[in-house]
């Protein structure tokens, strides 16, 4: 775990060393030490862990880049090795450069080519006193977060907000059209913060600061990076897709490769990973199981999920250790732990309220389990929807836009499509796709009874009125298919550059590692996988009503039947049994918010009120259980959150409130 920092005076003048030494204090818990320098105008910090990988353990910290330049590198490189010997670096001598030392040599040799050429997750900051300019960069597709503050006098960048308050001279403000569409879900601008006058750099991007002038530029553009695969049997595209699954798992899992563990559902991204690891250890010299993590309901849950869901993947994950022996698997309920539960670590080391609040009991208790055995990396498969087990939906958009009329009906027929026939499948997957962005939501709303943001957002009406939430969330086409495409590749673009995973998602992650000292991989995400996946042919995802096709049809005879088959999985299916046991507690909290204008001014809390007053008895499926069902699910926790937030960031010098 590590994190950066660095301010560039643009006047002239150099960083006071009392300000640089409280913007390093303000990074430490980040790692185990921290090293500043001051240089001219610019001063840089960074802490540096024991490091996660071996290779890491002797990270100096600040680096040279050639020419005078120095670096700071914060994250971890992939395939190091194919980045060794581009650099004509061998193998013996690479194992002992650090992340930072390699991505150093690849930025004197290449200069911002190597933003395309070094693969991994990671953000970077180069002083170059011979030009004069503070470039900093985050890598593509995942990257850790980086934040800056700009103005004509000087420029401060950093890991955290924290850092960039610390200088002293930027008022602590929330930014209130941004909260406003965190509570709404309705995230639009991928360089948004919670805070006013700070950005957050998005993946993919450069910011280039010099005395008179800043500019940020995009040196990874996803959809001109893709070129079309097009392989001469169907087998060979399985064949490659192997490839590609055990180079990205195997670059995933550092030496020792016991050292990691897996987030297992029961879904076919986190089972593929995890069969992946397990080949690949397979027959390795004094191997040690595969440890994974799965969340199951705590006892006591009423065991209700919609219709086609699975709320319980404890059974299935068993049939996969079964299937596997050398898995380890546990499960882990959480029994016990509410919605507060680590919320307000989480919020001081995110800066912000966690993106998934359901999912903080179980996913806390796994990682911390995850530490104590000894796994100090966690594999997950978070990018796979978008990858490697796309579901193929935009295919039928592709083929209504081709006019592939008798194609399309074949589709359409072979999917659910219910009492309209193969006109449903179209009417839903296909034509909203050539809707203009501006129709998007009423087609939403009525001819698809999509949900509206009102009904699952504890947002305050008058608030949302002065933020303009609705006409933000109608001009950018936002809501049920803000992620469409007229093809898969649009489509998948759209999801790996979306918003959310952009910002608060990278913010979450941070957080979670930081608390638990660990790494979150996702190899699902690797660069390589992604680009090669994005290239396929739309069938290679649905084709004669199979969708999620690749991924199906390459796990067919290495994950169980009923993995393969398996609905849906509703995470944190247990809530309404956790909410429940803590009303009182939650009730008391909101009633004493009233008395915050902040709070109070933003949260609809005499809703919040009304509905834990008339709390179910039961897991609330539909209007027939409770007319507040959609905000039973998500607005109680999400708005719990978010009123901890803003109590922490408007306190007294933005402290947290110990209540």
């Amino acid at each position: 775990m590590s994190a950066i920092g660095a301010v560039f005076c643009r006047d002239g003048g150099g960083p006071p060393r009392g300000r640089l030494a409280a913007m390093s204090a303000a990074l430490r818990g980040f790692g185990a030490r921290t090293v500043h320098r001051r240089t001219g105008p610019t001063g840089l910090v960074r802490t540096v862990s024991a490091g996660l990988a071996p290779e890491n353990a002797c990270d100096p910290g600040i680096v040279e880049a050639g020419g005078g330049r120095l670096l700071l590198f914060d994250g971890c490189l992939h395939h190091r090795q194919d980045l060794a010997a581009a650099l004509g670096v061998g193998q013996g001598a690479a194992r002992d450069w650090a992340d930072s030392a390699l991505f150093a040599r690849a930025w004197e040799r290449w200069g911002e080519d190597s933003l395309v050429r070094a693969e991994g997750e990671f953000a970077a900051v180069v002083w170059d006193p011979a030009h004069y300019t503070l470039t900093v960069l985050c890598s593509p597709l995942l990257a850790p977060p980086l934040f800056f503050a700009i103005d004509r006098r000087r420029a401060i960048v950093a890991t955290a907000p924290r850092a960039i308050f610390a200088w002293g001279d930027l008022p602590r403000r929330l930014d209130d059209a941004y909260l406003a569409g965190s509570m709404a879900l309705v995230y639009g601008d991928a360089r948004a913060s919670f805070w006013r006058h700070i950005r957050s750099l998005a993946p993919g991007e450069t910011l280039t600061v010099s005395p008179d002038s800043e500019r940020i530029r995009r040196h990874y553009d996803l959809a001109a990076r893709v070129r079309p695969v097009r392989l001469p049997r169907d087998s060979d595209y399985l064949e490659a897709a192997n490839e590609h699954l055990r180079r990205a798992v195997a670059d995933a899992m550092p030496p020792p490769t016991a050292s990691s563990s897996v987030l297992l559902s029961g879904g076919l991204d986190s089972t593929t990973v995890a069969v992946a690891a397990l080949e690949l250890l397979e027959g390795k010299p004094g191997r040690a199981p595969l440890v994974s993590f799965t969340a199951v309901p705590e006892p006591g849950w009423d065991g209700r999920v919609p219709r086609g869901q699975v709320g319980d993947e404890g059974p299935l994950v068993r049939r996969l250790q079964e299937a596997y022996p050398a898995l380890d698997a546990r499960f882990v309920d959480a029994a016990g732990l509410g919605p507060g539960h680590a919320l307000e670590r989480m919020i001081e080391r995110a800066e912000a309220p966690p993106l998934s609040p359901a999912n903080q009991p179980w996913l806390h208790e796994c990682l911390r389990r995850s530490r104590a055995a000894g796994r100090r990396t966690v594999l997950t498969g978070q990018s796979g929807n978008a990858t490697f087990s796309f579901g193929g939906a935009p295919r039928l958009a592709s083929l209504l836009g081709a006019g592939r009329w008798r194609t399309l009906l074949r589709e359409a027929a072979a999917l659910p499509h219910g009492r309209l026939g193969p006109l449903r499948p179209i009417l839903k997957l296909a034509v909203p796709s050539y809707l203009p962005a501006w129709m998007r939501p009423p087609a939403n709303a009525r001819l698809l009874r999509h949900r509206h943001w009102r009904r699952y957002s504890a947002i305050h009406p008058a608030f949302a009125r002065d933020m303009r939430l609705e006409e933000t969330t109608r001009r950018r086409g936002l809501g049920l298919y803000s992620s469409v495409g007229r093809s898969c590749l649009e489509a998948q673009v759209r999801i790996l550059q979306n918003p959310i995973r952009q910002g608060p998602r990278r913010w979450t992650s941070l957080a979670l590692a930081a608390i638990h000292d660990l790494a979150l991989r996702d190899p699902l995400g690797d660069r390589r996988l992604v680009e090669w996946c994005l290239g396929l042919p739309d069938e290679q995802y649905l084709h004669r009503g199979q969708s999620r096709r690749l991924v199906r049809r390459l796990m067919r005879n290495r994950l169980p039947a009923e993995v393969l088959a398996a609905p849906f999985g509703r995470q944190a299916a247990d809530r309404h049994l956790r909410i429940g046991r803590n009303l009182h507690r939650i009730r008391d909290r909101f009633e004493g918010w009233r008395a915050d204008p902040e709070v109070a001014g933003r949260l609809d809390l005499d809703r919040l009120l009304r509905v834990l007053d008339t709390w179910p008895d039961r897991t609330p499926l539909s209007p027939a259980d409770h007319p507040e069902w959609a905000f039973i699910y998500n607005g109680v926790e999400r708005a719990f959150a978010t009123g901890h937030f803003i109590r922490w960031a408007t306190g007294a010098q933005g402290r947290a409130h110990r209540e």
